[in-house]
């Protein structure tokens, strides 16, 4: 395995520097290619959409906010998911 460094963390508010999307960042990965890459997610527009997710290179990104959000305030059900299941079906 990999010890491998991220410039940018969970949590942490985000613009990318080409197009000017603003986000918090939900997940990041590492290739075998040697480039980082981090989910950012933008706040949805209303109650009634979808947020706009995409990936970016991390040297695209230049960091808003530290912690914008951290773990603790999102953190998931033991049972892998945001939210417990619908146990209705």
């Amino acid at each position: 395995m990999t010890n491998h460094e991220f410039r940018f963390s969970n949590g942490d508010k985000v613009e990318d520097l080409v197009t000017g999307f603003k986000g918090i960042i939900t997940g990041s990965a590492y290739y075998l290619t040697g480039c980082n890459q981090y989910c950012v997610a933008a706040k949805a527009k209303d109650e009634f959409s979808e947020a706009t997710v995409t990936w970016y290179d991390e040297g695209r990104l230049n960091l808003m906010t530290e912690k914008e959000i951290t773990e603790e305030e999102v953190k998931a059900e033991k049972n892998g998911a945001d939210k417990s299941p619908n146990k209705t079906m």
